[in-house]
């Protein structure tokens, strides 16, 4: 057990009884990140499979915190870009900024879920664990790296005090919205069960919910604005905190790249679109704090794979967070309730509604397969799925789990968290909780705190701890991926929901947290290793730069240290500069959305920008910022796309009239970076005849004399920024 003194501020802050009293200070709040995004060559975290190796980045990992603070009671909301939160790592970052009155204990610290950041910082060897593959067949892993391990704990307190050294008075609101349409259920008969439907496994459809799609998934956004309040009485927003149900499994392992899959362009796009809408000051930090809740059995990538798709998925998910920051906006407050209620909770054979929980953790076989967006290294050799194997004999607090006896190095005991802020209540859950299940959690929370006006419950997945996946007791008995993944027998989540409930029930009565069970969730692992080198001296060049049409890549490669060590960290490493009157002007970065870099075993670092469909014609170069050096690439030119795809319009017209539609050439999976949207506006220049007719809104439609064919010719279709078409088409009667 840690056995810690704290001092009197964060006494305070975990055993203030009572609502906050009416004089309570205002509040205040501060935003802050930090890089997380260690050197390459570490397995991703997720996919578990040795040949799932990072080699460079597309975009960065970062932490993301918001701090709240009303007189003693403080709270740090955090995200990172992470599979997973190891509990070690968060009490010992907090520890680090105990005399700010922070601890494990007012610290919510949510991870993305993206499979693309590392494994080997977890306090716990289950989830540092890569299963070798036929392609390499002697790897295989459950070590953790100290080194990355006081990294990401470091990093982490780091992200914490640049909050809180950002706090002011402030104003908080919450706003939500529905996304339908996104995510699917990816194990629709387990779901199907808690109706009492029982259906092998391949054989259900959505269509069977008694209650339609949208039930088999969590649709909610849940969104918390946070604004400053500057002299005069101006509010500049400095970011939200979110959630939305989404596994970070829109690329998959074949893209051997850091990155944030869909929250990489969620966030991104919400932090500018509030910083240009709000024109919030250059030095005021804006964060999307979106972390994850219950998507356990959902994703948008069942059948969307790579980097364009996943932003294309993060757009849509910023779309309706930015929907509800907007209506937040009219629901602030100086004085939100601010309450906080901590424990830790022990998986030690307790009884609960539905049965008693296990005293040990057992892995089910579904496991060792995967699931449907990613199946692992046995699946390749096999091509058989486990999901839906159950066991003729039931096995106690087991069910009909096959178990699988091999070691499993995990926490016994996790921590649970109920914050009061407003009329909202965020619970935290350590894991992947499913759809249903966190229906069962959030309703029944809701009733115990309803009497003290908590209007609806959030749910904070993969928060403070992870212990893999929960199920309810009817889909664990259908033994898909998730209850397989579900350790601790099939009441595992009724444990937790009770043990909220009673949380929950303490906070909205005035009453003392239950007393945690005694637990060090470091298992070992200390933060006291050297911090990484920060790369090479000097660097020479190997290849440059030539004429780039937009949509296509620029490449850049030179020769520097080993596995990317010379990144900054919270800086640009590879920056693209545009030259203009002034000179050279720095116009995007690796920070950003349309770079990618790698580094090979011999140190030959490569560097792709994907050119924006809109940035200005004119001469770019590469410019690289090292840790220790510097280095621009030669000028190149950026042209016109000649890519443009000219097609006949296929939809309800009149009769005699031609169509045509535009579009962008689709994206090659795991090459292109970005989401190709519609094209709605242009030129399209028809000939018919001697005669030209200019349309310029899609559909892109005339109506010529007679029975006359009508040509577009190659370049006579442009979109609104001059990229346009190659090959010319005909149209004939």
């Amino acid at each position: 057990m840690l056995r810690r003194v704290l001092p009197l501020a964060a006494v305070l802050v975990l055993s203030v009884a009572g609502p906050a009293h009416a004089a309570a200070p205002p509040l205040r709040a501060g935003a802050g990140r930090a890089d997380i995004t260690p050197p390459t060559g570490y397995y991703m975290m997720g996919w578990v499979r040795a040949d799932a190796k990072t080699t460079g980045q597309h975009t960065r990992l970062f932490a993301r915190v918001i701090v709240l603070q009303r007189g003693t009671r403080k709270v740090a909301l955090v995200t990172e870009d992470l599979n997973g939160i190891s509990g070690g790592m968060l009490a010992e970052a907090a520890a680090m900024n105990r005399s700010r009155g922070f601890s494990e204990r007012n610290v919510i610290d949510s991870a993305s879920h993206t499979h693309a950041a590392p494994s080997q910082y977890y306090n716990f060897g289950a989830y540092n664990t890569v299963f070798m593959t036929s392609q390499r067949p002697s790897e295989f892993n459950t070590a953790a790296d100290p080194q990355l391990y006081t990294f990401m704990v470091k990093r982490l307190a780091l992200a914490i005090r640049r909050a809180d050294d950002d706090l002011a008075p402030a104003t908080a609101g919450w706003g939500s919205r529905r996304l339908l349409g996104l995510t699917a259920n990816r194990s629709i008969e387990a779901h199907l069960a808690d109706h009492g439907i029982i259906e092998p496994y391949g054989t259900g459809s959505v269509a069977q919910d008694p209650q339609g799609y949208a039930h088999t998934i969590d649709p909610q956004v849940n969104v918390l604005r946070v604004d400053k309040l500057a002299p005069g009485g101006r509010r500049i927003p400095i970011g939200i905190w979110s959630t939305f149900a989404d596994h970070g499994t829109v690329n998959k392992y074949t893209f051997h790249y850091y990155n944030r899959d869909h929250h990489g362009s969620a966030t991104q796009v919400v932090e500018d679109t509030i910083r240009r809408s709000a024109h919030v000051p250059r030095g005021q930090e804006v964060v999307n704090a979106y972390g994850n809740t219950d998507e356990g059995d959902q994703s948008a990538g069942l059948h969307r794979s790579g980097p364009a798709a996943s932003d294309y998925v993060g757009r849509v998910e910023a779309r309706q967070m930015l929907a509800a920051w907007r209506d937040a906006g009219g629901r602030m407050s100086r004085g939100p309730n601010l309450e906080l209620r901590w424990t830790r909770v022990c998986f030690c054979g307790q009884q609960t509604d539905v049965g008693p929980v296990d005293n040990k953790s057992v892995i089910g076989l579904p496991l060792f397969t995967g699931s449907e967006e990613g199946r692992g290294p046995l699946y390749d050799e096999t091509h058989v799925p486990f999901e839906g194997r159950t066991s003729p004999v039931s096995a106690g607090p087991q069910g009909d789990k096959v178990q699988v006896p091999v070691p499993s190095d995990v926490p016994q005991a996790v921590p649970l968290a109920a914050l009061r802020l407003g009329d909202r209540m965020i619970v935290t859950i350590p894991g992947e909780m499913t759809a249903e299940m966190g229906r069962r959690v959030r309703a029944a929370v809701e009733s115990a705190a309803r009497s003290g006006g908590v209007q609806r419950v959030i749910i904070s997945g993969l928060a403070n701890e992870y212990l893999q996946y929960f199920t309810t007791p009817e889909e664990y008995d259908r033994q898909h991926y998730e209850g397989g993944s579900t350790l601790y027998g099939r009441a595992s989540s009724n444990l937790l929901k009770l043990s909220l409930v009673d949380l929950a029930r303490t906070l909205v009565q005035g009453k003392p947290a239950p007393k945690p069970y005694p637990y060090d969730p470091r298992n070992g692992l200390l933060a006291d290793s050297p911090p990484f080198p920060s790369g090479a001296a000097s660097a020479s060049l190997a290849s440059q730069p030539s004429t780039t049409e937009r949509l296509e890549r620029a490449e850049f490669s030179w020769h520097g240290g080993p596995r990317g060590e010379d990144r900054p960290l919270d800086r640009a490493f590879v920056s693209i500069q545009r030259h203009g009157k002034r000179g050279w002007r720095t116009v995007d970065s690796d920070l950003g959305l349309n770079i990618l870099w790698d580094v090979d075993q011999s140190d030959t670092y490569r560097a792709f920008w994907e050119v924006p469909r809109a940035a200005p014609k004119g001469n770019y170069r590469f410019a690289i910022t090292a840790n220790r050096y510097g280095i621009v690439s030669r000028s190149f030119k950026v042209v016109p796309s000649t890519a443009l795809i000219v097609k006949p319009y296929t939809g309800r017209h009149p009769a005699g009239t031609f169509g045509v539609t535009l579009s962008y050439p689709g994206p090659i999976v795991n090459q292109d970076l970005t989401y190709r949207p519609p094209i709605r506006a242009g030129r399209v220049q028809f000939r018919i005849g001697n005669r030209k007719k200019n349309v310029h809104t899609a559909p892109f439609l005339v109506h010529p004399p007679g029975s006359q064919s009508v040509v577009i010719l190659a370049g006579a279709a442009r979109d609104r920024w001059g990229n346009r078409n190659a090959e010319p088409i005909t149209l004939r009667p």
